[in-house]
């Protein structure tokens, strides 16, 4: 099981995800709850079920590696996180704009907005989650796991 952050001033988000790349959970977290959620993730992924908006948290998740975005505020993130975690710096350029489009993948408009393209729709819901996702894969395809 791998963690990818996506780094922010106000706010984080946070995916777990498989080897392969698939999303097994993901969610937001006020930027101040970093330690709180750090500690949670070290002891068991399920400890981070009040943070959840996508997938389920795993029973017995244990986690392998951290890969953190190198956008803002990111050495306050990879300082906390290394007191539990592994963690690998991730570019994290136009995640945000590949998270709007998973999340349109994952919840397809409906009604008269599947008329519109993607491109102008805004999601109804921050997706830092789903930026976190995207650099989790990047790190994956990379080759960054053993």
């Amino acid at each position: 099981m791998y963690l990818g952050i996506d780094p922010g001033r106000q706010k984080f988000g946070w995916a777990l995800g498989g080897a392969e790349g698939t999303l097994v959970a993901s969610g937001i977290v006020p930027a101040e709850e970093l330690e709180d959620f750090a500690l949670r993730a070290a002891r068991s992924c399920k400890g981070c079920e009040e943070w959840l908006l996508e997938g389920e948290l795993p029973e017995d998740g244990k986690i392998a590696k951290v890969f953190c975005g190198d956008g803002t505020g990111h050495a306050r993130f990879v300082q906390e996180l290394e007191r539990h975690f592994e963690v690998e710096l991730v570019e994290e350029l136009n995640t945000t704009l590949e998270a709007r489009r998973l999340y349109w993948n994952m919840h397809p408009p409906r009604g008269l907005r599947r008329l519109v393209p993607l491109s102008l729709l805004v999601p109804p819901r921050c997706v830092d989650d789903l930026a976190a996702f995207c650099i989790l894969r990047r790190a994956l395809a990379a080759g960054a796991i053993e």
